[in-house]
């Protein structure tokens, strides 16, 4: 234990910068771990926002009563592949519109919707229903 409290004494200056960093530095990490986990939070709240802002429009028109735009329906089908952390609604939400979705004038719909299951499936863990119709669904109008 002599030897011990004499090693402090002589690196007592040397301590006392290390501890001195320790001290200013903690602080420091734990204020930008906060703001890491606010941002985050942040992050996920405005993903949520725009998922469900995708699938509102890709099932509601514009206007009550109104048509709606196969193209942007395509091209919402596309951006869902987006969202991971959705993959596993996405599928079953998709898997359900191309089997209610039963009119020939939107064949390139229903084909987004198949090409955007087969990239869930693929990217995840999912596998989508076998589906025994040709793929020829649409979108009430």
């Amino acid at each position: 234990m002599g030897d011990f409290i004499s090693w402090i004494n002589q690196n007592a200056q040397a301590i006392s910068i290390y501890v001195a960093v320790v001290v200013a530095v903690v602080p420091a990490l734990w204020a930008f771990a906060l703001n890491l986990r606010l941002r985050n939070k942040a992050l996920q709240h405005e993903r949520f926002n725009i998922y469900h802002d995708l699938v509102r429009q890709l099932v509601q028109p514009d206007a009550p009563g109104g048509a709606m735009s196969i193209d942007r329906q395509i091209a919402v089908v596309f951006e869902l592949r987006n969202f991971p952390e959705y993959y596993e609604l996405t599928m079953r939400m998709l898997e359900g519109l191309r089997a209610t979705w039963t009119n020939p004038n939107s064949a390139r719909l229903t084909q987004e919707i198949g090409f955007t299951i087969d990239y869930i499936a693929a990217n995840s863990k999912l596998k989508p229903k076998p589906t025994t119709d040709s793929g020829s669904a649409t979108p009430p109008q």
